[in-house]
C-alpha cells in the first residue's frame, strides 16, 4: 500500500499510510495531515488516487514544489519529494511493511536498504514521562490501548480522553491510531489520527509523553530517587541502603564530588519509615562561620545583632525526619562538639536560648574527604566521627563503574531532551564517553551531555559534538584542559605558554620588564618566545 514518509531537518516523523481516494495536506485543522509551519498553505495539495497510482493537486495557487519543481499536478512516482515549508515527504509507492525494503531519508538523499530481521522482533516498552515523573509499560501483546480508565496503560491526566488511542505492532513498525480523543495525539506539532511510526518514537498525549523503545536488557532503571547503576558495587550501595534505611541509625556517605551523594542520602529517606517527614539539607561548607550554628539549631529573638525574631533551626525543621549535613568536615570545629550533644542526648539548643528543645531528627552526613584521617590529626572530633559513622555508605567514583556510563548517558538524555524529540548518541559518541575517566564524576557527565544537547548539528550527538570539563589537578588546583586530538604534548605545552605569556603582557599593559618578573623569566627568554611568535617589530632589538 502507499505511503507518505515525513521528515523535518532530515528527521523522520511520520509514516502516513494512503489507504483513501483523497488525502488532503495543509496547515488549516481540517486536513488529513495537518503541518504546522507558516510557509504551508491552509490547504497546500491533494493527493488523490488515479488509476493503479497516485496523483497530486496543488490546492495553495502557488504551486507545490515536487522534485524541486513547482507543480500544479501531476501523476506521482516512486520516490518523489515533496516540500512542505520545513518539512518534506517521500511518496513510496508500496509502504516498508509490505515490501521487502525499508525507506530511510537522511539529509535529503532516499536510500532503500534491507530490513532487519532483529527489529521485526525486536522486544518493546513504552516509557511514559509526565514533568521529571518516569514510568515503564511492558509491551506483552501485539496491541494496547491508551486511556485515563478501562485501558491497558492507563494514565491520568486531565487532557486524555477515557479512550484515547490504540497502538498496535505490525512487525518492525507501530501502527498508531487515535480514537477520536477530544485533545488529540501529537508526533512533535502534528497531530495525528491514524499512522505507522518506527521506535524511538515519542508521541504526546495530553501532558504526558509515550516514548517506544527497545525493551530494557536487564539494565537496572532509575531507582532510589535516580541512583542509576547494575554494576556490581552500585548494586550492594542499593541493597546496603535497603539494610539500613528503615533504622534511625546514624549514616556517613562517602565519595568524591559529583558521585551523587545527596541522591544516596534521599535515598536512605526515601526507603525508611520517615519518609513522609521532612527531609532538611545543610550544606555546611555554604554558610559562613557566624551563621551555621543558627543554621543548624535556630535563635531566639534578640539573641544577637539583627536577630529581630526567632527563627526554627535544621534540626527543628527535621522533627520526624531527616537532617541532611552535606560537606560535614567543613564544619567549625567549636561547632562539632554541640553537634555531637544534639546526636547523643536528641536535644538542641537554640542560640540565646535558656532551655533545650527535644527533637527526632535522624542524621545522614556526607563528605568528599577522609574524615578518619583528620580525625586522627586533631582536625576533626575524634567522638563525633565515630557517632556518625555508625553505618559508613561509600560511593564508587564512576571511573570505577563504567558500565554505567551508557545508561546514565541515556536517562540525562532523557531528562534534558526537547520535548517531543528523541536524541541519540552515535556508536563513536559512546565509546568517546565510556573511554573518558570522569573526573568530575556523574555530575561532569551530566554537564557534558547537556552541552552535548544544545550544541549538536543534528538530531543525533557524534563525538565531536562533545567536550570535556577542564581538569583540576588536585596539588596545585589548576585547571588542565583536555590534549585535543591530533595535537601532541609538546605542541599544547607550547599552546599553553603562549597563552600565559599573552594574559600576562594585557594584564601588565604589555610591560615586558614586570612580565618578566611576575613569570619568573629571564628577559632575553621572554623576548624570544615573543619574537619567534611574531609579538615583536622586527627591527627590534634583543
Amino acid at each position: 500500500m502507499p505511503e507518505l514518509i515525513f521528515f523535518r531537518r532530515g528527521d523522520e516523523v511520520l509514516r502516513f499510510t494512503l489507504e483513501g481516494s483523497r488525502v488532503v495536506l495543509g496547515r488549516g485543522e481540517k486536513c488529513d495531515v495537518v503541518i504546522p509551519d507558516p510557509e504551508v498553505s491552509r490547504q497546500q495539495a491533494a493527493l488523490f488516487a488515479e488509476g493503479d497510482g497516485f496523483g497530486l493537486e496543488d490546492l495553495s495557487g502557488k504551486g507545490t514544489l515536487v522534485a524541486g519543481h513547482r507543480q500544479e499536478r501531476l501523476r506521482l512516482a516512486d520516490g518523489m519529494d515533496i516540500a512542505l515549508g520545513q518539512w518534506r515527504a517521500v511518496f513510496r509507492e508500496r509502504a516498508s511493511a509490505d515490501g521487502d525494503a525499508e525507506t530511510e531519508a537522511r539529509g535529503g538523499k532516499t536510500e532503500v536498504q534491507p530490513p532487519q530481521a532483529e527489529r521485526r522482533y525486536q522486544a518493546a516498552q513504552v516509557r511514559v514521562r509526565q514533568g521529571s515523573n518516569e514510568a515503564l509499560h511492558k509491551l506483552s501483546g501485539d496491541s494496547f490501548t491508551v486511556g485515563k480508565e478501562g485501558a491497558d496503560l492507563v494514565i491520568d491526566d486531565r487532557f486524555i480522553s477515557s479512550r484515547h488511542l490504540k497502538v498496535t505492532r505490525r512487525e518492525g513498525l507501530f501502527h498508531v491510531v487515535d480514537q477520536h480523543s477530544t485533545n488529540g495525539t501529537y508526533l512533535g506539532a502534528v497531530r495525528l489520527y491514524e499512522a505507522e511510526v518506527p521506535m524511538h518514537t515519542t508521541l504526546r498525549v495530553g501532558e504526558a509523553e509515550l516514548i517506544i523503545e527497545p525493551a530494557s536488557s536487564g539494565r537496572r532503571e532509575a531507582a532510589f530517587q535516580g541512583l542509576i547503576g547494575s554494576d556490581p558495587a552500585m548494586r550492594q550501595l542499593s541493597e546496603l541502603i535497603d539494610r539500613v534505611a528503615p533504622s534511625s541509625a546514624a549514616v556517613a556517605i562517602f565519595g568524591e564530588s559529583g558521585t551523587g551523594k545527596e541522591l544516596v542520602a534521599r535515598a536512605v529517606h526515601a526507603r525508611s519509615q520517615r519518609a513522609d517527614r521532612p527531609f532538611i539539607p545543610v550544606n555546611c561548607a555554604a554558610i559562613s562561620k557566624e551563621l551555621i550554628e543558627s543554621e543548624l539549631f535556630g535563635h531566639e529573638k534578640g539573641a544577637f545583632t539583627g536577630a529581630a525574631n526567632a527563627r526554627t533551626g535544621a534540626f527543628e525543621e527535621a522533627d520526624g525526619g531527616t537532617l541532611f549535613l552535606d560537606e560535614i568536615g567543613e564544619l567549625p570545629f567549636d561547632l562539632q562538639a554541640k553537634l555531637l550533644r544534639s546526636l547523643e542526648s536528641g536535644e538542641i539548643k537554640r542560640v540565646g536560648a535558656s532551655r533545650p528543645t527535644h527533637v527526632d531528627a535522624r542524621v545522614v552526613a556526607a563528605t568528599n574527604r577522609d574524615l578518619l584521617t583528620a580525625a586522627r590529626e586533631g582536625r576533626f572530633r575524634e567522638d563525633l566521627y565515630y557517632r556518625l559513622c555508625v553505618v559508613p555508605l561509600h560511593l564508587p567514583p564512576l571511573r570505577s563503574h563504567r558500565g554505567d556510563v551508557v545508561s546514565l548517558a541515556e536517562h540525562f538524555l532523557r531528562m534534558f531532551a526537547p520535548k517531543g524529540q528523541q536524541v541519540r548518541l552515535t556508536p563513536a559518541a559512546l565509546d568517546r564517553l565510556q573511554t573518558h575517566d570522569w573526573p568530575g564524576n556523574v555530575r561532569e557527565l551530566r554537564n557534558v551531555v547537556h552541552r552535548a544537547l544544545l550544541l549538536r548539528k543534528g538530531p543525533m550527538i557524534d563525538a565531536s559534538d562533545l567536550s570535556f570539563d577542564a581538569t583540576v589537578h588536585p596539588e596545585v588546583g589548576v585547571a588542565v584542559p583536555e590534549l585535543p586530538p591530533g595535537m601532541t604534548l609538546e605542541q599544547m605545552l607550547e599552546k599553553l605558554e603562549r597563552q600565559i605569556i599573552e594574559s600576562a603582557l594585557k594584564r601588565c599593559h604589555f610591560n615586558r620588564e614586570r612580565v618578566a618578573k611576575e613569570l619568573g623569566v629571564a628577559r632575553s627568554t621572554l623576548f624570544k618566545r615573543l619574537k619567534q611568535w611574531g609579538l615583536t617589530r622586527g627591527d627590534e632589538a634583543e
